[in-house]
């Protein structure tokens, strides 16, 4: 496959992770993780036989309602294995007043079954 149509399909993995997450749907978030995943966060990284969080629950606790600013990039693409970044989004409870801004990194693979995210970091920084 050329790198283009590699690129577009990681592209609509991470969409439908996206749409995965928002709707709370853990069997959707499960078949686009290859497991174990392995989380970077602050000096160090764990590998996890599950996702480390589930969406309503983090929501909930912090009344968030919605995200803004989320475009990302496919930043690089190779035969087996992408990057996707999203610079900066910003998290808003539902009188849009600002919760946070959140950088995040996504690794995937390419499997048999398709493009499986086997990594992310993310940089959470409070209003």
């Amino acid at each position: 496959m050329s790198q283009q149509v590699d690129k577009e399909e990681v592209s609509a993995t991470y969409q439908a992770y996206v749409r995965a997450f928002l709707a709370n749907n853990m069997d959707a978030i499960n078949d686009l993780v290859l497991y174990p995943l392995a989380y970077v966060g602050a000096g160090k990284t764990v590998l996890l036989d599950s996702f480390p969080v589930k969406p309503a629950d983090l929501m909930a606790s912090k009344q968030w309602h919605t995200t803004t600013d989320t475009e990302f990039e496919v930043v690089g693409v190779s035969p087996n294995k992408a990057h996707v970044i999203i610079p900066q989004a910003k998290r808003l409870r539902a009188d849009g007043s600002l919760i946070e801004k959140v950088s995040a990194f996504y690794a995937f693979t390419k499997t048999d079954s398709g493009w499986k995210m086997f990594a992310l970091s993310d940089i959470i920084v409070p209003a």
